[in-house]
């Protein structure tokens, strides 16, 4: 075997190996030297692309963080706002509530013009406590109550009295889950007859023809010579192809809040 031409392979190889990055570090060195600006440039523009891809994702990731954030704000603003909103009312609600009750009381003293043939009851028992839309007065048949007298707050009308005892008395109120109440709804100058049936809760529906006119916020009133609200109308449902629509309406004061009614004799004392 010839060890002389193999071993003068290997070292011809090895010199290659060597010299030839040698030569590429000194040529870079002195092309430096030479051009002092011209590596900075290039390197320059080869990372130009990937600064400005770094710099729009972290853009990008910015304004997505930012949506996020927005939205949780804005929604927490909304229900913040819807709370406030329910409790206005409510206090708006409760003030009213005092203010009729305080004229109540005045008229009944004297203090103000009197509502003849009427009587106040302090309220006992309101559901849950007592039977679902009814409740309990503390006037009864001694004070003057009977049976089918209308039960009211200020000039809204709520309901009737159900049964008499000595010294209390249960009125049913209108909106009694099936319970029918002959009623009017005055819109632009008409009254117009309807049944309202009670669905619970103060709330009211009726059937109309569909070609009759009314509104969102007309008064729904008792019939008699003295007008008394009975509700408001709140939604009408119906398409164009129905031949009726279904009118809904509540009564305009809270029946949970009350703490007094009034009642008005409807018949003759013996």
């Amino acid at each position: 075997m010839n060890y002389r031409f193999i071993r003068s392979i290997k070292t011809k190889g090895l010199s290659s190996e060597f010299w030839l990055p040698l030569c590429f570090f000194v040529a870079i060195i002195l092309f430096h030297f030479a051009y002092p600006t011209a590596l900075g440039n290039l390197a320059s523009r080869a990372a130009s692309p990937i600064w400005s891809g770094k710099q729009f994702l972290s853009d990008k990731l910015n304004e997505l963080f930012f949506f996020f954030s927005s939205k949780k704000e804005l929604t927490d603003d909304v229900n913040r706002l819807s709370s406030e909103l329910e409790r206005a009312k409510t206090l708006l609600l409760d003030r009213e509530l005092l203010l009729s009750e305080n004229r109540i009381i005045k008229e009944q003293f004297g203090r103000a013009k009197e509502q003849k043939g009427r009587l106040i009851g302090a309220i006992l028992k309101t559901p849950p406590k007592s039977l679902y839309d009814t409740a309990v007065i503390d006037i009864g048949l001694e004070d003057g109550v009977r049976i089918g007298d209308l039960a009211l707050s200020g000039s809204v009308v709520l309901g009737v009295v159900g049964k008499v005892f000595a010294h209390t008395s249960l009125v049913e109120f209108f909106s009694t889950s099936g319970k029918k109440t002959a009623v009017v709804i005055l819109h632009d100058d008409k009254a117009i007859p309807v049944e309202a049936e009670g669905r619970g809760g103060g709330e009211f529906r009726a059937t109309l023809p569909k070609e009759v006119s009314i509104i969102v916020g007309d008064s729904v009133v008792m019939p008699g010579l003295s007008l008394l609200l009975f509700a408001t109308i709140e939604a009408i449902d119906g398409s164009d192809t129905d031949s009726f629509q279904t009118v809904r309406f509540k009564n305009p004061v809270s029946i949970e809040l009350l703490r007094i009614l009034e009642i008005q004799n409807t018949t003759p004392q013996e």
